[in-house]
């Protein structure tokens, strides 16, 4: 719908037009892709209209009210963007996270988008279904992709070109074969007419009768003979001279010497009767056509075409003729009935072409529905299959057709890689279980054999070996005979004996060192996935070994740090050099490293401010790069952030004047509710790029404080609303999830962080990790070296039981599970984990006595 359908709409139900916010919704990075590519970069396939999930989603009713709040009231604002939104997506209301998932096709005003089906199905086994993927894209701009083109043109043009070929081939051949016959005819009676004087001719030979007495007779034979409707066509008869013979109705040209008698009495250019004789001089008979007069109407002349025959004794020409206009009368009459005919013909084949559209149409629906049901499908097992631990492939008759995100990850091999023929001798390695589990497989595509579960070995991209159980189960998939294959990491063999274990006495600082090499080193976005996948089960074996907490979040957040530079050099490869310098943040628990394997993103960009009329250019190079940047990051199992707090989504996309004069408006304006948004942009950390932009934003931000000392204070009623999970008696207070008693671990941190963080910002302590912060707070003297001591404790002790509750709950890692199965503890344990949150109430006590809240 264009800007001013949308503005109807709403007009028409609200009694708003309200164009602007139409605009705002449909407007954004409406902006020169040629621009673009002679600001930036080559090259650059970036479609910025793809970050309209941002506006075109029911989250954006906040920014539109901040944007519109002072011209329309929230109601309309809201009535508006909603309205609007679901006349784009056929009534439904997407939410970001539908942008996201995979499962959910944007649709544009001025960008057509056909939805894509093989993410699952490949080219080929798409065309079992349809016209296949090749066909799909071909027409995405071709001007006969549209139905109207395809079905009705072709039919138009058939009934077009039936009608033509009536009135330009049909009707003149028509008219040709009549006058032909007719030319026939008047052959066939002049040589009836000849056939008489022959007679004569004959007889005169013969002597039976004089030439004068045989020629009188003749003539007046030929005189006496009629035809025609009205019996008044006639014969005549000439001589080679020419003088007139005979002539029933112009008995006045009888003997009279023709040689100057013409068509008209004002024109001497056709001697009718000299052009006759020299007919039959040259081929004995032939036709003519000139002007005569009409029948036995002396007064009148009309159009007329005669035959004529030589008689060689006499040297005769005996001719008649048929005046035009009979046989014209003839055509239109016979022109008129067939008219007739194939009007009604040509009503009843576009009545048939109609009825042939109609069900085409329905066909195409129904095909449509086909297709968008085929795509739903595909989207429901993606997910399934992309949400699961274990990698998995999908083959069809001895063929990849799929392969899932966590395949990839677990061998480091991309999709077109696997799908090579010689891909099943390169995954498995020579152990000799393998060789058993390789000619399984290739019976089983062969179907020679019945699925089946193995234990094996599998050796990824890079050269490790990787211990699985291998299970096998059949599908029909377009009428062919496939089978799923999944690969499940044994993960019993981590504190047990494997093909070849790490030894306790391995040196994890090396092995953790060798992988942020690997990282730093990685020549693709697949070797730096499949080099982060090593880190799973160093984590795991270190958290057996009893490592402490802060080492495992130093290493994993340095692995982090690590693939997101490693990931912006790769784009940068790829898009060209970046127009201003910039800095790629990292904000909340990506800045504090306080991260688990592999929490969600939490990030932004700060370029340095360029000139008005570069903005536009500049930030859609920027969100181009961290469009690529964080789908690499959710590819490598760092998932979108739930709240989009990423820095593809072009609010946190911004100019080092355009963030200051946020932290401006977020500090100046505080309220104890609206700052329950804020708290992650307060850990702030500077991940790639110019380090010197966010110390200025950091710097900016203590300016702040100076002038609104009093948001401190609002701060710290933040602080207190993040409540310890105990009771007025000091005991656990849980929740209960499938039917067991749970407590949220991330919930017991949160306070020491936000505590961290307030006091960090007093003091303008820069460091965003806990423990940092904490030592700055004590060389601050804000606490006590009893009470630092104490924080550590308490903050390790919960990392720790994150650690281990996920290394129990999931064994790569990958999902966060923050709720802690509080029976799962000892007695002790219990007791222990009640008095370190008892203990933590110090937080709380200290803020209530600082801030005298």
């Amino acid at each position: 719908m264009k800007i001013s359908e949308h503005a109807d709409r709403t007009e028409h139900l609200y009694g708003i037009r309200a164009e602007d916010i139409h605009r705002w919704i449909d407007g954004f990075f409406d902006y020169s892709g040629q621009g673009h590519n002679e600001t930036m970069a080559k090259k650059v396939d970036f479609d910025p209209y793809s970050h309209r999930r941002f506006r075109h989603c029911k989250e954006a009713l906040a920014e539109a009210i901040q944007e519109f709040g002072d011209k329309y009231t929230s109601q309309q604002i809201k009535d508006v963007l909603e309205t609007h939104i679901r006349d784009d997506y056929h009534g439904y209301l997407p939410t970001r996270a539908d942008f996201e998932n995979g499962s959910f096709t944007a649709k544009y005003h001025d960008t057509s988008h056909h939805a894509q089906l093989g993410d699952v199905l490949d080219e080929s086994e798409l065309a079992d279904y349809f016209s296949g993927l090749s066909a799909v894209q071909s027409e995405q701009d071709s001007p006969l992709s549209r139905f109207g083109l395809r079905i009705v043109l072709p039919t138009i043009s058939a009934i077009i070109l039936f009608v033509t070929a009536i009135i330009y081939l049909i009707l003149p051949l028509v008219e040709a074969s009549m006058v032909g016959q007719k030319q026939q005819m008047l052959k066939e009676l002049t040589s009836t007419a000849v056939s008489v004087v022959d007679r004569y001719v004959e007889m005169e030979k013969h002597g039976e009768i004089s030439l004068e007495e045989a020629q009188r007779k003749a003539a007046l034979d030929i005189k006496a003979m009629r035809y025609g409707p009205e019996n008044k066509d006639y014969f005549f008869i000439t001589d080679m001279h020419p003088r007139m013979i005979m002539h029933p109705y112009r008995s006045d040209l009888t003997n009279q010497d023709l040689t100057h008698y013409y068509e008209s009495e004002k024109s001497s250019d056709f001697p009718i009767f000299v052009e006759l004789v020299k007919l039959v001089e040259s081929s004995h008979e032939g036709y003519l056509e000139y002007l005569w007069q009409w029948k036995d109407d002396a007064t009148i002349t009309a159009p007329k075409m005669t035959y004529v025959e030589g008689v060689e004794e006499w040297q005769w020409v005996v001719g008649t003729g048929v005046y035009l206009e009979d046989v014209q009368q003839e055509i239109d009459h016979l022109e008129s009935t067939l008219y007739r005919v194939f009007v009604a013909i040509t009503l009843g084949l576009a009545l048939i072409m109609f009825y042939v559209i109609a069900q085409s149409k329905a066909m195409e629906k129904r095909k449509m529905r086909a297709e968008v049901a085929l795509h739903e499908a595909k989207n429901r097992y993606k997910a399934l299959v992309e949400s699961s631990n274990e990698g998995y492939i999908l083959e069809a008759d001895g063929k990849i057709v799929f392969s899932n995100t966590r395949l990839h990850q677990l061998l480091g091999y991309t999709d077109t890689e696997l799908k090579s023929q010689t891909i099943w001798q390169q995954l498995f390695s020579p152990a000799e279980q393998n060789s058993q589990v390789l000619e399984h497989l290739l019976k089983l595509f062969s179907h020679e054999a019945e699925p089946d579960e193995f234990e094996a070995q599998i050796v990824t991209k890079s050269g490790r070996e990787i211990d699985i159980i291998l299970s096998t189960s059949r599908i029909f998939l377009s009428e062919k005979l496939g089978h799923v294959i999944s690969f499940r990491p044994i993960v019993r063999k981590v504190y047990g004996a494997s093909f070849h274990s790490m030894t306790a006495s391995s040196d994890y600082r090396k092995t953790s060192s060798s992988i942020v090499a690997d990282i730093e080193q990685g020549e693709s976005h697949s070797h730096v996935v499949e080099s982060l996948n090593r880190l799973t089960d160093l984590i795991r074996e270190m958290i057996a070994a009893g490592t402490r907490p802060d080492h495992l979040r130093r290493l994993i957040g340095q692995t982090y740090d690590a693939a997101i530079c490693r990931f912006i050099e790769l784009t940068i490869e790829e898009i060209g050099e970046p127009p201003v310098p910039f800095s790629f943040l990292s904000f909340g628990s990506n800045a504090r490293h306080d991260m688990t394997l592999f929490s969600d993103q939490d990030n932004a960009i700060v370029f340095e401010t360029p000139d008005d009329q570069d903005l536009k250019a500049t930030r859609r190079y920027f969100l181009h790069l961290a469009e690529k940047v964080c789908a690499m990051l959710n590819q490598a199992g760092y998932r979108y952030c739930d709240g989009l707090i990423m820095a593809s989504n072009h609010q946190w996309c911004l100019s080092e004047k355009e963030w200051q004069a946020n932290f401006s408006r977020w500090i100046e304006q505080a309220t104890p509710e609206g700052i329950l948004e804020l708290n992650v942009f307060f850990d702030i950390r500077s991940t790639f790029g110019e380090f010197a932009l966010a110390d200025k934003i950091q710097s900016h931000i203590q300016h702040l404080l100076k002038e609104n000392p009093e948001f401190l204070n609002v701060y710290a009623q933040n602080c207190m609303n993040h409540a310890i999970p105990l009771d007025s008696d000091g005991q656990l207070v849980t929740e209960k999830s499938e039917g067991r008693a749970m407590i949220n671990l991330k919930d017991c941190l949160r306070p020491m962080e936000i505590f961290c963080r307030l006091y960090a910002l007093k003091h303008d302590i820069r460091e965003c990790n806990t423990i940092e912060r904490l030592k700055g707070l004590f060389a601050a003297q804000e606490i006590d070296a009893r009470t630092y001591r104490e924080m550590v404790y308490i903050f390790d002790h919960i990392w720790h039981l994150r650690f281990m509750n996920q290394v129990i709950e999931y064994s790569d890692l990958r999902h966060i599970n923050d709720n802690l199965t509080v029976s799962d503890l000892t007695v002790l344990e219990q007791q222990n984990l009640v008095n370190v949150l008892n203990r933590s109430m110090m937080f709380h006590q200290k803020v209530l006595q600082d801030f005298s809240l």
